[in-house]
């Protein structure tokens, strides 16, 4: 059923960063205690140098290449650095409190025709009432709110809250609901764990290190895809295939799936050995079917993971059916456009025994190794790692770093999650046996949340994790991927990276 409502009347870094002249429009996110999902909020001095006024629309862009729309209203108390954003609109923008976001005001906002919303299925478990008018029409009445596509909203109505998410809006990507504005609300709901899912995408900001490949992957994939016109004007062919290549466990297949979270892509996965297992002449279909797939849902990266299983050169130990699966992926590719928006990865291991075919200019053309983290990356992974845990202060992440040289990513989340669970275990201990010791004493058991502190990842859990801790490649498997990259410098054609 569509309705319309009807009102009646119309850190010192980044403080750092901030303070670079040429960019006022970044600011640091700041937690606001306003429930209104549609505002946030800046310093009257912020507005008046970003030419802003009280109920003005602004368009913000947060990490993982998200971007929202809201009102922005001005309070004295807001820090001139800072913008007071409440907790639904820094879930629209997957940010938290101190990150940057950036904001510019937007006159070109359009009335909406029509939008879609549904409901987060755990919020309406049991509602009886009527979803448009107990939520949605006391929501939009008179309020002339910005809503972009994927952003989600609460409403209150008595002891209730419920969640929404924007489906679509028209026009896209967004608009203001005014008082023409269709509401379509009827629908399944959305499950709670497909919206977790999607506030726990992966993005740059959750690898750690691999600065110079993240600009590679940014200048081949997401600059064709976000300013094509840029690519047409200045007259020259983008590429639509790269191959990441290096060690197991360093992050290759983690780097497609936020490339294509920052381009705001779909992601379609594929694993090489899977396609081996399938019956003559399935696995030639299904791949055309992927590709089919991929171009109606451009923009689309398509990974094409563990490579070598089915790209094997002649005379590398490929069989009939790697050899027709191969060649299927070489046609899908063949016919691919760069007009279409789509982009082929290719992951390997071994991209000593990959088909050199594979890798002719307007195949997978551009090679970029993936090597084991140096010392800097390394941190950052700890960093990354470890950014939701309690760790505490005795914790040297540095030293940490220094002392893992050879271990692949793969090898240094491993020590962590071993550290975490170390100190989980110590804290279930601890929590038994004061227990016992209460039943012993003839004590009644009670709560003492208060008084026990939040355990934490001590120096002593990483000692003894580091005890047992080993890399996953030899000296012999390092060296032989230096090989890799070097034989592959010396041998790439121009366009080729390493």
């Amino acid at each position: 059923m569509a309705r319309t409502v009807n009102p009646t009347k119309e850190d010192k870094y980044a403080t750092a960063i901030l303070n670079r002249r040429e960019r006022p429009h970044r600011l640091l996110v700041d937690n606001s205690n306003n429930d209104d999902n549609s505002v946030v909020t800046l310093s009257q001095q912020k507005m008046n140098e970003l030419q802003l006024f009280r109920g003005d629309t602004v368009l913000l862009k947060g990490k993982k290449r998200r971007e929202t729309i809201c009102i922005v209203l001005a309070d004295e108390n807001c820090s001139n650095e800072r913008i007071l954003m409440n907790r639904v609109v820094q879930n629209n923008l997957r940010v938290r409190s101190n990150d940057v976001v950036l904001i510019e005001g937007r006159e070109d906002v359009k009335y909406g025709k029509r939008i879609k919303v549904l409901p987060i299925d755990d919020t309406v478990e049991g509602m009886t009432e009527n979803l448009f008018e107990v939520h949605l029409k006391p929501y939009f009445l008179e309020a002339y709110r910005p809503v972009r596509e994927g952003d989600t909203f609460i409403t209150c109505a008595g002891m209730r809250a419920v969640e929404f998410k924007v489906i679509e809006t028209e026009p896209s990507p967004y608009c203001i609901v005014a008082p023409d504005t269709v509401i379509h609300y009827e629908g399944d709901p959305i499950k709670r764990e497909e919206e977790k899912a999607s506030l726990n995408e992966i993005g740059y900001d959750d690898i750690g290190g691999l600065e110079s490949v993240k600009r590679e992957l940014q200048e081949l994939i997401q600059y064709p895809i976000e300013h094509p016109e840029k690519i047409l004007k200045f007259g020259i062919t983008s590429s639509r295939g790269v191959l990441l290549y290096g060690p197991p466990g360093c992050g290759k297949t983690l780097l497609a799936k936020a490339i294509a979270n920052e381009c705001q892509a779909n992601f379609i996965s594929v694993k090489g050995p899977e396609l081996l297992t399938m019956l003559f002449g399935e696995a030639e279909a299904n791949i055309r079917d992927i590709f089919d797939e991929a171009r109606q849902s451009a923009p689309c990266i398509l990974l094409f993971d563990d490579l070598e299983s089915i790209g094997k050169k002649a005379g590398g130990g490929g069989d009939d059916a790697a050899n027709r699966i191969v060649n299927q992926i070489l046609t899908g590719i063949d016919d691919m456009d760069a007009e279409q928006n789509v982009f082929i990865i290719g992951a390997t291991n071994r991209p000593d025994i990959i088909d050199p075919a594979v890798l002719r200019p307007g195949r997978l053309d551009q090679l970029i190794y993936i090597p084991l983290p140096d010392e800097n990356t390394r941190i950052g992974i700890f960093k990354v790692a470890l950014r939701k845990s309690p760790v505490a202060r005795d914790v040297d992440i540095n030293s940490l770093a220094n002392r893992t040289q050879g271990f692949s990513s793969a090898d240094l989340i491993e020590i962590c999650q071993r550290a975490c669970k170390s100190a989980i275990r110590e804290s279930i201990q601890k929590e038994i046996n004061r227990e016992k010791e209460r039943l012993h004493q003839g004590q009644t058991i009670v709560d003492e949340d208060e008084s026990n502190p939040v355990p934490e990842i001590r120096r002593d859990h990483f000692e003894e994790t580091m005890k047992f801790a080993r890399q996953s490649l030899t000296d012999n498997d390092i060296r032989k991927y230096e090989i890799f990259a070097r034989t592959l410098r010396q041998s790439s054609q121009g366009g080729h990276r390493s």
